[in-house]
């Protein structure tokens, strides 16, 4: 039996002051968390978006690694972005992309550090 790495990367992050009409594209949206998952050498296994009304988003990759999602709320300039890799990802490059493209005026993040046995000492 192949085990996997279970250790992985998880970025939450808020961005405050965003753009109405790109945090209300969903399309555009699912085109970027496309190229951020490029430019983070991850594994694009699929996508799902859906396009509310009468604004705001959901859209999110699915990815050999885990996935990247992002929930706009464009009447506040909001969008809460999730990351999570295990693995070959590079999660912070991917929401560097994220933050080149919205444009947040301000961004707040919590990274955990995922799969880590409660005691990491007995592996």
């Amino acid at each position: 039996m192949k085990l996997y790495d279970t250790v992985g990367a998880h970025i939450l992050a808020d961005f405050w002051g965003c753009d109405f009409t790109t945090l209300n594209d969903a399309q555009n949206l699912v085109a970027e968390l496309r190229r951020a998952a490029g430019a983070a050498n991850m594994t694009v296994l699929g996508a799902e978006w859906h396009q509310f009304e009468p604004q705001g988003c959901t859209a999110m990759l699915l990815l050999s690694e885990s996935h990247i999602s992002i929930h706009t709320y464009p009447e506040r300039g909001y969008a809460a972005v999730d990351v999570f890799t295990c693995g070959g990802g590079e999660t912070a490059k991917a929401l560097e992309h994220l933050e080149t493209v919205l444009k947040p005026a301000s961004v707040r993040k919590i990274n955990i550090r995922r799969g880590v046995p409660e005691d990491a000492a007995a592996i």
